[in-house]
């Protein structure tokens, strides 16, 4: 008989400050402290009293086995949690008898000079007979009228929310040692092709080129010394002249002609032309191996005057060879200069 007029259908309320979410009291019942809807209906009051001053002046939180119904008025928030099937009207009816109560026991000013939680347990009293009378059937039957909250509702409905909105989202996985190494070796591996173009990241953790700048320097080489632009001026026609005499050698030689120039001619003609502008590109932009390859181009091109020396003056290849050594020399004489980024827009 008993358990039939007194059904436990609000499992739980308290009242907590809305501008940190500060408990300042709540229903003290030993006997429902282990039911797992208590548990659940306290961690959801955990996480809705942090963000309750963002929302309106009616809530209702819908989880698993319960539902947590919130009234707000200026510094108090009012929360109680309710089994799934408890009436709203009847939920929202019981928060609005709290929040007249506690209205007329503390003011605003009281509640916001607060320094300790449940600062107001003696207030447990009134939430536990108020609990009471709406868990008992035949109580609400004789002692509430529900017409004036039903309009209230109709015109300020409240603000339906899930748990998915008030829990925080889970944190990214951290990286992998095999992905983080990974990253390193790609990193390394285009430092080494492209060094000209690394930041300053990339060339802290490889091994760079001894032209290469040190971190947060920017990689520019000095200006053309003079013997370099006296040796960019000469190397122009003897390129064209090598250019002329090659085309010209191989189309008038003749494998079977013993008379004419040999078609090898025509070849190392063109061969040092391409060696003369290698020369030039190693001088002009910066490549890895840029002083080994112009060093090569000038014994390659040494090595090709010998074997012109039947068809060209000899004077002519004393030039091309000294031409050869100024640009090599140039290229030496010109390594990178340390630049200091500009921090200012």
């Amino acid at each position: 008989m008993y358990r039939s007029e007194i059904l436990e259908m609000i499992v739980y309320a308290c009242l907590n400050r809305l501008t940190d979410g500060t408990p300042l009291s709540a229903t003290t019942d030993i006997s429902s402290d282990a039911d797992k809807r208590v548990h659940e209906g306290k961690r959801c009051i955990k996480l809705l009293s942090k963000q309750l001053a963002k929302y309106k002046k009616r809530i209702c939180l819908q989880a698993e086995d319960i539902t947590v119904h919130g009234v707000m008025d200026e510094c108090t928030g009012y929360l109680v949690v309710c089994e799934p099937n408890y009436p709203h009207i009847l939920a929202f009816s019981f928060l609005d008898e709290l929040m007249k109560e506690f209205s007329i026991l503390y003011t605003s000013s009281v509640v916001k000079s607060v320094r300790r939680p449940y600062a107001f347990i003696e207030f447990d009293s009134f939430l536990q007979k108020t609990r009471q009378k709406y868990n008992s059937s035949r109580a609400l039957a004789s002692r509430i009228n529900l017409a004036e909250m039903t309009n209230d509702l109709n015109l300020h409905p409240p603000t339906y929310l899930k748990m998915h909105q008030l829990e925080p989202p889970p944190a990214p996985p951290p990286l992998t040692p095999s992905v983080s190494t990974s990253t390193t070796l790609t990193l390394s591996h285009r430092h080494d092709s492209l060094p000209h173009t690394l930041n300053n990241g990339v060339l802290a953790n490889g091994t760079i080129s001894k032209d290469a700048p040190s971190i947060g320097v920017i990689l520019k080489l000095k200006p053309v010394p003079w013997y370099g632009w006296l040796a960019l001026i000469l190397v122009v026609p003897c390129m064209l002249l090598d250019l002329y005499r090659g085309v010209v050698a191989l189309s008038m030689a003749s494998l079977e002609g013993l008379d004419g120039p040999s078609p090898w001619h025509g070849i190392f003609f063109l061969a040092e032309l391409l060696l003369q502008i290698t020369q030039v590109h190693l001088l002009w932009r910066y490549k890895k191996f840029r002083k080994l390859g112009t060093l090569g181009c000038t014994v390659f091109i040494l090595i090709l005057c010998g074997f012109l020396l039947d068809v060209r003056e000899g004077w002519l290849c004393i030039l091309y060879i000294l031409v050869s050594i100024l640009m090599s020399m140039a290229t030496y004489g010109r390594p990178f200069e340390k630049k200091l980024p500009r921090f200012h827009i």
